[in-house]
């Protein structure tokens, strides 16, 4: 109603138009449909199954491929990685408190382990072995000021990974002895395995003595820690002169697969005597039969239990292979370590070996799937523990402790032993009908070093460093003894940074000119498996990070072996 000039009202009609509500939903439909198509655009893009493969792709489009969603290959792998560690972390934190918090010893641990692992995939996009990658971390977080986390992990601590890592160690080597194989070779094993460890021992203990100026005890320990050559550098390489049909014919692959076995065997358990003598704190006559005593406590033990577990658990338990690996890690670990608690340190590497391989010796023959699935169990149990062992012994080489002269006259020592190996493997093999080129091959395959040195190198460090925490007035012969140990340990990590990667040179440049090649079918059976066996635990085998090679175009028959192909570079 609006008033008029004269002052009356007047009515104004206004005219409505009827709302079309259907017209305002159809607006709003397309609206919606326009934004939703947008989202729906997006999210297809994002898909990794609306984006097929393309042939010879480009950096960045491998780059944009790899955050496809969901997360796949290397990046959900790494994505999974680093959700597991962090969600172990957060548990520990709230279990350890303390303990887990930066300055505590699983703090400490975890960044070594984390580190090592990263430092091994740095050094395969190096094209260098994983293992440096791993020392040199541990290396770092000792020695670079800021960074020093490796400085809270407690020497008990770490002298408790490292005997846990020789437990590994033995069990594999007891469950891969194979006695068909043995018996077949067992004087040119007892050769190859014995002669040049034991002479190379001798060499390294008079070198030791005259120029490092050890005692002749532990110019000895020094010997039988470096004569041990690496099962992670040569069997891999072994399968793959299989493989190809190298050296097959003389048998050239087994050989070196069944010796090295019992080579790391007897340089463990001789290493483990000597020092358990050096550290006896006895009478004269109790120190000399210390050995011999190990020596019965060791088969007792090994015997007794290796028995038990062919009962138990039975052939007819729905899980008797996960029972089979827990029984036998837990005795493992109870003889090393109650060995140590008793002051008999040799006792239990030789109880560890005994019991794995009687156990191993009837599982083979009553259940031989149950036996591959344990040693492939301790396969992947050592490819996760050998961050921790190989960045543990990074990080004992502290630079304030180290002598200088110690590395220059070091390095002289692992060459005189080496040498000296290298010139009487071939007498070694004299019983195995080999020629002048595959005595040769022997010579090269035996002198890579690595997985024993890197178990045992602190062994005499960590113990008198362990001993010295507890003592008021410090025994001057421990704190002699204590600098041996350091430089062991330096002198132990150079010969796995110098033999290592020059074995596994030496090996592939000189398998295709010094050997003979056969078709592989003509192999006995037993001697295959036998170093398949060797190499178990598929993708996750500790040699996979240790000497990265190129993926295999075709597979073995089991699909969790690895293959290598026919022409293989050292990456």
């Amino acid at each position: 109603m609006l008033p008029k000039s004269n002052g009356n009202p007047q009515l104004t009609v206004i005219a409505m138009q009827p709302i079309d509500w259907r017209r305002n939903d159809v607006d709003n439909g397309h609206r919606e449909a326009r934004n939703g198509g947008f989202v729906r655009r997006w999210t297809n893009a994002l898909m990794l199954k609306n984006s097929p493969p393309i042939e010879n792709p480009t950096c960045v489009q491998r780059f944009r491929r790899a955050l496809l969603c969901p997360p796949h290959g290397s990046l959900a792998y790494n994505l999974t990685k680093i959700i597991a560690i962090i969600a172990l972390f957060l548990a520990f934190i709230a279990i350890l408190k303390a303990e887990a918090l930066p300055g505590g010893n699983f703090w400490g641990l975890l960044v070594v382990t984390v580190c090592a692992m990263v430092g091994e995939e740095i050094a395969k996009k190096l094209r260098l072995p994983g293992l440096l990658g791993m020392l040199v971390a541990g290396f770092l977080l000792q020695n670079v000021p800021g960074i020093r986390a490796a400085t809270s992990i407690t020497p008990a601590w770490s002298s408790s990974l490292r005997s846990i890592a020789l437990v590994i160690i033995l069990l594999r080597a007891g469950l891969g002895l194979d006695i068909v194989v043995l018996r077949r070779l067992s004087k040119s094993v007892a050769s190859v395995a014995f002669v040049p460890s034991t002479i190379e021992s001798c060499a390294v203990a008079v070198a030791s003595h005259f120029i490092l100026g050890f005692d002749w005890l532990w110019s000895f320990v020094l010997g039988y820690l470096l004569t041990a050559v690496s099962p992670a550098v040569l069997v891999p390489s072994m399968l793959a002169l299989q493989e190809n049909g190298l050296g097959v014919d003389k048998g050239v692959p087994t050989l070196l697969v069944a010796a090295s076995s019992i080579e790391n065997v007897y340089a463990i358990e001789v290493f483990s005597v000597l020092m358990s003598v050096g550290f006896a704190t006895t009478s004269l006559t109790m120190q000399i039969l210390q050995a011999p005593i190990e020596i019965v406590i060791g088969v007792s033990y090994g015997l007794a239990t290796g028995v038990l577990f062919w009962f138990f658990p039975h052939n007819g338990h729905p899980s008797k292979s996960a029972y089979r690996f827990i029984i036998l890690l837990g005795a493992g670990l109870t003889a090393v370590f109650g060995g140590n608690a008793l002051k008999y340190s040799g006792a239990g590497p030789l109880a560890t070996l005994i019991m794995a391989f009687i156990a191993g010796y009837e599982w083979r023959k009553s259940d031989a799937p149950s036996h591959k699935e344990v040693a492939e169990k301790l396969a992947k149990l050592w490819r996760y523990f050998q961050p921790v062992l190989f960045g543990l012994i990074g990080a004992a080489v502290s630079i304030e402790k180290i002598r200088p002269e110690t590395v220059g006259l070091g390095i002289a020592v692992i060459f005189i032993g080496v040498l000296v190996r290298f010139f009487v493997t071939p007498f070694a093999t004299l019983g195995a009908n080999l020629n002048w080129k595959e005595k040769m091959f022997a010579s090269i395959a035996w002198f890579p070093k690595a997985t024993v040195q890197a178990t045992l190198g602190s062994k005499v460090y960590d113990y008198t460093t362990l001993v010295l925490s507890t003592q008021t007035v410090p025994d001057p012969y421990l704190l002699r003894v204590q600098q041996i140990g350091i430089q062991m340990l330096t002198i132990a990590v150079l010969c796995i940074v110098i033999t290592a990667p020059l074995g596994a040179l030496g090996i592939t440049f000189t398998q295709n000119r010094l050997l003979q090649k056969k078709k592989p079918t003509e192999l006995e059976v037993s001697e295959r498996e036998f170093i398949e066996e060797e190499l178990s635990g598929g993708k996750d085998n500790m040699v996979d990070s240790l000497f990265p090679r190129n993926l295999p175009k075709k597979r073995h028959s089991e699909p969790n072996m690895r293959m290598f192909p026919d022409e293989f570079t050292f990456t």
